[in-house]
């Protein structure tokens, strides 16, 4: 399947299980500090949307850099800016909870501390997609790029597992090993992955959002990641308010239903796309429709096992749309500009967190469930445009032919 070495394959799993467990560690974390804090969920969404906005700039150029200085550099450089950035966000937390400073000021820290993370941290996902690319033949590109999905899950997994057991011994303590984990990742990146071939470094592809192969694609991206930054941003506030619970206790709650999600993404990217190595068409329909049927159920819940069991749909979707997008772009632009390619899928799944977050918000506070209703209209939308735009099932032919 790949030619990647079984240091870099290490290397590149552990960097994406570090990552993903950072993500949903922070998301299960982040709602009920924050009103600790004494901050409003607009506020919270706002730290969000501005660090995605960040990660939409950042991500291609990290790409083209990818092209340019080899995938090992950025990717050890990203996860050792994520490790320090995140170690400095603790302690601004820590600020906040303690009263060391007000709220508002917390916050503006909170938007600073964020921006500088996104800065560093986008360098991360188009590294690992653009190592894959690499290393994998265009037949078994989805494949590939499943593994990328995989890894990235399996840390979403063991997040909220690991929040719920230290969280415990401090609401800020599974940040901080976070932090530790990211060091750690960063070591390994760049003592085990393989260094990149003069060709590559020597890349200096500069693509283009509005370029007709890709731009389709990336507003797709772009519609889907919506919907999941929604529920990233409401889900905590909507377990809490639905069961009526403290800090504590909504993140362990909140930690069941993300790996309830993050283990059925895992399970379909592990097994049904890496086995089959299906096409980004039929991955992108299944997905969508997917998606739209869990987002229904999250409008209903009336309790935790309906709130679970839609996010274990949401999950298999997730697992589904995620390659499928990637794959996509991948195959649409020659081996030269993978790296750009990877950084503006990343730039347009990011951009999804710039929207998300404060329409999940500014909807949750009208009523909770009408986050969950407008993402089920969107992933609809999403299903029915696969068809429409033929756009999307051609970059699998069009590479095939080159």
């Amino acid at each position: 399947m790949t030619a990647l070495s079984r240091g870099t394959l290490s290397a590149l799993l552990l960097s994406l299980i570090v990552f993903g467990l950072g993500q949903t560690i922070l998301f299960a974390l982040l709602g009920p500090l924050a009103r600790d804090i004494g901050l409003d969920v607009i506020q919270i969404g706002v730290v969000v949307t501005i660090s995605a906005l960040v990660v939409v700039v950042a991500s291609p150029v990290w790409g083209r850099i990818s092209d340019r200085w080899g995938r090992r550099a950025t990717l050890a450089l990203g996860l050792a800016g994520y490790a320090a950035t995140t170690l400095l966000f603790v302690f601004v937390l820590h600020l906040g909870l303690t009263g060391a400073t007000v709220p508002l000021t917390t916050f503006v820290l909170m938007v600073a501390s964020r921006i500088l993370y996104a800065l560093v941290a986008a360098a991360i996902q188009p590294s690992a997609a653009a190592l894959v690319a690499d290393g994998t033949s265009l037949d078994q590109r989805a494949s590939g790029m499943a593994l990328v999905g995989a890894g990235f899950m399996l840390g979403t997994i063991l997040g909220p597992l690991l929040g719920a057991v230290l969280v415990g011994w401090g609401l800020l303590t599974p940040l901080l090993v976070t932090t530790g984990l990211a060091l750690a990742a960063a070591v390994a990146a760049f003592l085990l992955v393989d260094a990149p071939s003069p060709g590559i470094r020597e890349a200096t592809a500069k693509l283009k959002p509005t370029d007709p192969r890709l731009a389709a694609i990336l507003c797709l991206a772009a519609i889907a990641f919506i919907t999941i930054a929604i529920t990233q941003q409401t889900l905590s506030f909507y377990v809490q308010d639905l069961l009526n619970l403290d800090t504590v206790e909504t993140t362990r709650r909140v930690g069941a239903a993300l790996a309830g999600f993050a283990i059925a993404a895992l399970l379909t990217q592990a097994s049904l796309v890496r086995r089959f190595s299906l096409s980004p068409p039929v991955l992108l329909r299944t997905g969508s429709l997917l998606l739209s049927v869990g987002f229904v159920a999250l409008t209903f819940a009336n309790g935790l096992t309906v709130v679970v069991a839609a996010c274990v749909l949401l999950g298999v979707g997730y697992g589904l749309v995620m390659p499928g997008f990637q794959t996509a772009a991948s195959l649409a632009v020659d081996p030269t500009e993978q790296g750009a390619a990877a950084g503006l899928i990343s730039a347009a799944m990011a951009l999804g967190f710039v929207a998300g977050p404060i329409l999940g918000t500014s909807l949750y506070k009208i009523a909770p469930p009408i986050p969950y209703a407008a993402s089920a209209a969107l992933c609809l939308g999403l299903f029915v445009s696969t068809f429409l735009l033929g756009a999307v099932s051609m970059p699998r032919k069009a590479s095939c032919a080159d």
